[in-house]
């Protein structure tokens, strides 16, 4: 018998267990499901009634939410279906209720702002008035106060601009039994700006483009803000011409367009934004081989000079190079020679390479054909007297200038034939001894006389100074053998009679 009553006791209480495990496990999935007051969430709004919108937050029902706190001064709801938008969970009992901050009861004031000051959860209060520390704040009829120094995320410099208005603080000491509080209406704008730039930074990429606001300047960029987080423009990055200083193209406070080029981690766990405003921009290089064509003559500004040339800028970032050989009619060791900084010149395309981003130019050409058009010729600068250009023939002695000194010789220019006429003279045609160093006994632009010995196939010339110094001497010496015989006196008729007699005479002899 008490078996069976064991037995009876056993199938009885089973489905008892049965069912607490089964409230159990839905109060469990039901907690987990649900936010507790005062927890944040995250959510979307999915409807829009006339003084309450439901907030989709992925929990197991949707949140509603009064529009008094969304609404503009004609009262009218600023909120749209779809926003997405962070709010507090102030009530639990009967459904979800959500608030962008905490507006207490007064008959409920004291829990709810332990509540608050526990959870972190903002509260909202009405600024009564002002004393030598700060401000006084009511919130459901207790007394609050908020120090000066927690009235704005920076300085405050007139606290009295906020007495009459309803704002939202966090609670951060709590006196008299909580009758008392002190709030905090900086602490909660540095946590909105950090959970701000915390969403932004998740949501950056590179290649990502966006606007921005540039915050301040320095020597070598611009940082600008991209609404809670700042980024560096760097110097090269701000345009795609080339300038000396950010402050001459941006001042703080200007709206820029901006690309992300890169994000990395830095020292104190800072992510550093490298930004670029001249990525954000159309590329001047992709339709510069329809504006600047080989053998067009344009006019630029001299950007800057180095050893090798000088860059000339075209238009707003597009720079082209003039190599030192293109810069004078005559060869110059360096470009300061023939050219400023700042000057305005003619040049001539002689190249463009869109893919490499150069373009190659000349001044020489275009004076080459000023000189040649000014004198009515062909544009040919050594036979700009003529209006005819000369060739190059062996036996031709003419003037030179040092255009390139290599250790196998000299390249000299030869103006006569032609601004773009050259030859080489042999190291062992310049008449220095072997080994000599070259670049010690000449310099770029050095005047010489050469005797053109040979013009090749190709119109390649080879000429040399120690032939054009031989016949210099010899000429010199026919001079002055010539200078020094003994001039006849000049025959008088009677003189010139007998001499004709005397050679008559000699005819017959011979005869």
């Amino acid at each position: 018998m008490n078996g069976d009553q064991d037995r009876f006791e056993d199938e009885e209480s089973r489905p008892n267990e049965e069912f607490a495990r089964m409230l159990e496990q839905f109060e469990s999935t039901r907690a987990s499901g649900t936010p507790s007051v005062g927890s944040k969430v995250r959510g979307r709004i999915v409807q829009i009634g006339e003084t309450t919108c439901f907030v989709d937050f992925g929990g197991r029902s949707e949140g509603a939410m009064e529009l008094d706190a969304f609404r503009d001064a004609d009262g009218n709801v600023t909120l749209q279906i779809g926003d997405v938008l962070d709010l507090f969970v102030v009530d639990d009992k009967d459904e979800i209720l959500l608030a962008p901050s905490l507006r207490a009861e007064p008959s409920a004031a004291l829990s709810q702002m332990q509540d608050a000051r526990r959870a972190g959860m903002p509260v909202t209060g009405r600024v009564t008035g002002m004393n030598a520390g700060g401000l006084e704040v009511d919130v459901a009829g207790l007394r609050g106060f908020c120090p000066a120094s927690q009235i704005e995320a920076a300085y405050c410099a007139d606290p009295s601009v906020f007495v009459g208005r309803t704002l939202e603080f966090l609670v951060t000491e709590l006196a008299d039994g909580g009758k008392r509080f002190v709030v905090s209406r900086k602490a909660l704008l540095r946590r909105e700006e950090e959970e701000k730039r915390r969403r932004l930074l998740a949501e950056l990429k590179p290649g990502q483009e966006m606007d921005g606001t540039v915050a301040r300047i320095e020597a070598f960029g611009a940082f600008v803000d991209l609404g809670g987080v700042d980024g560096l423009v760097h110097v090269s990055e701000i345009s795609h011409a080339r300038i000396d200083h950010p402050q001459d193209v941006l001042h703080a406070g200007q709206q820029v367009r901006v690309k992300v080029l890169d994000l990395k981690e830095a020292v104190g766990g800072r992510t550093k934004i490298s930004l670029s405003i001249k990525a954000a921009e159309p590329d001047p290089w992709h339709e510069v081989s329809d504006t600047f064509t080989p053998g067009r003559v344009v006019s630029g500004t001299v950007a800057r000079l180095t050893d090798f040339g000088a860059f000339v800028t075209l238009s707003p970032g597009i720079d082209g190079l003039v190599h030192v050989s293109e810069i004078a009619l005559r060869p110059v060791a360096h470009p300061r020679e023939a050219l400023q900084v700042g000057v305005q010149v003619g040049v001539k395309i002689l190249s463009v390479e869109p893919d490499r981003r150069r373009i190659s130019l000349s001044i020489r050409d275009v004076l080459a054909a000023e000189a040649g058009e000014g004198a009515g010729g062909t544009g040919d600068a050594g036979a700009a007297s003529t209006g005819e250009a000369k060739v190059p023939t062996a036996g031709d002695v003419v003037d030179a200038w040092v255009a390139g000194i290599k250790p196998y010789g000299l390249f000299v220019d030869l103006p006569g034939y032609g601004h773009r006429a050259r030859a080489l003279v042999p190291a062992e045609e310049t008449g220095e001894r072997r080994g000599t160093d070259l670049t010690k006994r000449y310099r770029i632009g050095d005047q010489l006389r050469v005797e053109i010995v040979d013009v090749n196939a190709e119109g390649k010339v080879r000429a040399s100074m120690t032939r054009a110094a031989e016949r210099s001497a010899e000429e010199q010496f026919q001079a002055y053998k010539l200078s020094t015989e003994p001039k006849r006196a000049p025959e008088t008729a009677m003189g010139e009679a007998l001499r004709r007699a005397m050679e008559d005479a000699e005819k017959k002899k011979g005869a």
